[in-house]
């Protein structure tokens, strides 16, 4: 929503699109099943992205469900230009990319799964609501929906930098002009923090992170006119007004016992009892979860309880480390695991032994024989996180045939960008023209011979048959091969 006459801040700045892996239905599925629900399975299931950006994330999702309709708007309307671009060649016909306004978009029809990214805590406060409104009238019995959004009390200092920043950034300056002066305003007041500042540990994390941020990052998160983070108890309390209830969340950040798990449940029983409440108890006991990603369901028809983790499968997130007390495991974001337990270990070597491949369930369980054991190991380390979970069969070929097709999305996002989803919409970055050229070359009607053949012409030297093939192994295990 934005006033007439004045530029939509996303068309004046564009944002850097972020391939978020959890959005993927299969991902969002699994995270409920852990958490005792059976979310609509996610092959064929229709999907709703609100706020979708130029859709990258949604034609990632589709490209995987080719079956199935997803759909997607923006306010922005170069975003969603730039994600028609790659939509009319990416061979894709389930996507419809549309401009649409939160507060007045209606799409005549109801969906499995719901998306919302990036959105909630960046909106005025008639938004949100209208956002909660939104979710209400068009998802599905027995669907949910993902909203990611900033919560308190840990947003708490991040709220009063942003709103410091807008005081003292002159009104009506140029972006550029505003992201360099906030920069330097930040650095001269992290480094002037005393040192038992309430406010030094978060100068200290932005400050550490801050050379890394993209400008179009930067401006629409730490500049932005609206930014409104709510406790997970004025969220619930907000679903609940529109007849929706928090369930879960699609992070796992509660699964992991941290050692106040007791204690949030007698705290969460006195607010109340609910997902909702225990989450916003560990978030007063942790002080430092800042981000979420709630999962809602409609309270007259949410997900069936379920605690069958038997379709799921795990893959490795995390690079092992040798240690002095044996193998560790570090994964993005400063994500840290060294097993404890025996199962633990067993567990561990047997995903690092395969990664980059997946591994159901099933054969953990034969592996291990202990259902109760191995399902709070997977807890524990999907919610750190070292691995993640998937409830959906793998829709790319691990080892691709004698004639390899990449998906044609990936190709078509590379030739517009230096980044594509891949089929478990996780991002493939790729800057080598050779890589470009191979995946064009791999289009499902060359062999192996053909494919050594035109590569070694387009290089203009001879590429050995080993090389085609190491190639191959490392792009199928980037999940880029259609099955």
């Amino acid at each position: 929503m934005t006033e007439p006459g004045l530029e939509f801040a996303y068309d004046a700045v564009a944002y850097p699109t972020p391939i978020v892996p959890e959005l993927n239905p299969a991902r969002i599925r699994a995270a409920c099943a852990l958490q005792g629900f059976a979310a609509p399975a996610a092959a064929g299931a229709s999907v709703l992205e609100i706020g979708c950006g130029d859709g990258y994330n949604l034609l990632g999702i589709a490209a995987a469900s080719p079956g199935a309709p997803h759909v997607g708007f923006d306010l922005s309307a170069a975003a969603i230009a730039r994600g028609r671009a790659v939509l009319r060649t990416s061979g894709l016909s389930n996507v419809e990319l549309a401009q649409g306004d939160i507060t007045v978009w209606r799409g005549g029809r109801t969906f499995d799964y719901i998306l919302c990214h990036g959105v909630h805590s960046w909106v005025p406060p008639v938004v949100q609501e209208a956002l909660l409104g939104l979710i209400a009238a068009h998802l599905a019995p027995g669907g949910v929906a993902y909203v990611s959004h900033d919560v308190l009390p840990a947003a708490a200092p991040k709220q009063a930098i942003k709103a410091f920043l807008r005081r003292a950034i002159p009104a009506g300056a140029e972006p550029h002009d505003a992201i360099a002066a906030a920069r330097a305003l930040l650095a001269d007041l992290g480094a002037r923090q005393l040192p038992h500042s309430r406010l030094r540990p978060q100068f200290d994390v932005l400050l550490r992170e801050l050379p890394a941020f993209e400008d179009g990052y930067f401006f629409h998160d730490w500049l932005s006119d609206a930014y409104h983070p709510v406790s997970m108890t004025d969220l619930g309390e907000a679903a609940a007004r529109h007849g929706l209830v928090a369930i879960a969340d699609a992070g796992l950040a509660d699964l992991f016992d941290d050692g106040n798990g007791a204690a949030a449940d007698a705290l969460a029983a006195r607010l109340g009892g609910g997902h909702a409440a225990r989450a916003y108890a560990a978030d007063m006991l942790d002080g430092t979860r800042m981000f979420r990603r709630t999962v809602l369901a409609r309270v007259d028809a949410p997900p069936p309880p379920a605690a069958d983790l038997g379709e799921l499968s795990f893959v490795l997130a995390a690079a092992p480390e040798s240690q002095a007390g044996g193998t560790a495991y570090r994964g993005a974001d400063n994500a840290f695991f060294r097993p404890a337990t025996a199962m633990a270990w067993q567990v561990m070597a047997r995903l690092a032994g395969l990664a980059p491949r997946e591994v159901a369930y099933a054969d953990l369980l034969a592996e291990t024989g202990d259902a109760s054991a191995l399902n709070k190991v997977l807890a524990q380390i999907c919610s750190v996180p070292v691995a993640n979970a998937y409830a959906s069969p793998a829709p790319y070929a691990g080892q691709p045939g004698e004639r390899p097709r990449a998906s044609p999305l990936v190709n078509a996002m590379l030739d517009a960008v230096e980044f594509a989803p891949t089929l478990r919409l996780n991002r493939l970055v790729s800057k080598q023209g050779a890589t470009r050229m191979f995946l064009a070359l791999c289009d499902g009607t060359r062999t192996r011979a053909d494919l050594r053949r035109d590569m070694s012409a387009g290089l203009g030297r001879d590429v050995p048959a080993s090389q085609i093939e190491a190639v191959l192994a490392d792009l199928a295990g980037r999940q880029v091969f259609l099955g």
